[in-house]
């Protein structure tokens, strides 16, 4: 029987390399998903993190991208909580972090859904 999904997240680091993926896949192995798909990966020097599930550990992975971030890398981590209906946004750039939320019917009233 499925488990029913109450998170998303979707992110990207670029540019990354194979001591990144370690620190976040690291970091993110608590994760509790469907399926044996990895949910962080690397293609060339793109890091990604796909993840669908119930649990997804978002303090642990932001404090690895804290420890990790250099200048020059930028990228995001949105974070969709389907059960309280809300996105929260983390983005990466200048060596910083820098989160901002919001209800997901105002994200889809802004993008013309």
């Amino acid at each position: 029987m499925s488990q029913p999904v109450l998170l998303k997240v979707y992110g990207n680091l670029y540019p990354a390399d194979a001591a990144d993926l370690e620190a976040l896949d690291r970091a993110s192995a608590g994760c509790v998903q469907e399926g044996a798909d990895e949910a962080v990966t690397l293609e060339r020097d793109l890091l990604r993190i796909s993840f669908e599930g119930l649990f997804f550990p978002v303090d642990d992975v932001l404090e690895a991208f804290a420890a990790i971030l250099r200048p020059g890398q930028k990228g995001k981590l949105d974070v969709l909580d389907l059960e309280g209906w809300r996105l929260t946004r983390h983005q990466f750039a200048d060596g910083r972090i820098t989160s901002r939320s919001a209800p997901l019917n105002n994200v889809l009233d802004f993008s013309g859904h």
